[in-house]
């Protein structure tokens, strides 16, 4: 790939030229929105499986994009014809970090350049910033010009603070979200989500005070419309 080409890749991530990401599946009936850092990985391989199951052939992963469509907030309720719509979301504060361990701590322990995705921002984002720098940073980037893996997610699920789907699942409880998608769907089930990055998180390592108030400011929609709590101490 040449640098070129790199440039933009990355130019195109940013926000003004964002869709929605909605995997379109007709023979599975699925529609997903695709809410990065919150079990999209695993929504994907399921559609995958499942299209593999129907055609009897290993499909790789980029058969995927064949299904994938972009489109506007506001037009995806309209998309014809009408199909059951769903979405995963996950804990603000547990999806902060995982972007920070997917996006700048791995490839800083991998020895790799930081990712084309923050090119656009300057020099705000480095793989030397720890976390609180990290999470600073964020904090100054309102959603209009957020990259989609720290924007808020009632962006990709919720127009004017009404949901877009039919169904909001949550990371934290898969199970019986998925549960509903299958019912809804031709998928098969999945014992657990997989693919998140990390370990389970402790709060009291990542957070003070002081980045918890950052981060229930920046986060304030996904607090009050997908119903977590808001946490004022670790």
């Amino acid at each position: 790939m040449t640098a070129a080409s790199t440039f933009w890749r990355a130019a195109l991530k940013w926000p003004r030229l964002q869709r929605l990401e909605v995997l379109e599946v007709p023979d599975l009936e699925v529609r997903a929105v695709q809410v990065p850092k919150a079990g999209s990985g695993t929504v994907r391989m399921a559609v995958l499986h499942g299209l593999r199951a129907r055609v009897e052939t290993d499909l790789p992963k980029a058969a995927l994009w064949h299904y994938v469509r972009f489109v506007r907030p506001e037009e995806l309720p309209g998309l014809a014809p009408p199909r059951f719509s769903f979405g995963f979301v996950r804990d603000p504060y547990a999806r902060l970090v995982s972007c920070y361990r997917h996006k700048i701590e791995r490839p800083r322990r991998q020895g790799r350049r930081i990712s084309p995705v923050f090119w656009v921002y300057g020099r705000a984002f480095s793989l030397q910033m720890d976390f609180p720098a990290f999470v600073r940073a964020v904090a100054a980037i309102p959603d209009e010009r957020a990259e989609k893996h720290f924007r808020s997610q009632t962006c990709f699920l919720y127009h004017h603070g009404q949901p877009l789907v039919d169904l909001v699942g949550r990371l934290e409880d898969f199970e019986a979200g998925w549960a509903e998608v299958c019912r809804r769907t031709r998928l098969a089930p999945i014992a657990k989500a997989y693919n998140v990055t990390g370990p389970p998180l402790r709060l009291e390592e990542w957070y003070d005070a002081e980045l918890l108030g950052l981060v229930n400011t920046r986060y304030a929609a996904d607090f009050a419309l997908l119903g977590y709590p808001v946490r004022h101490a670790p």
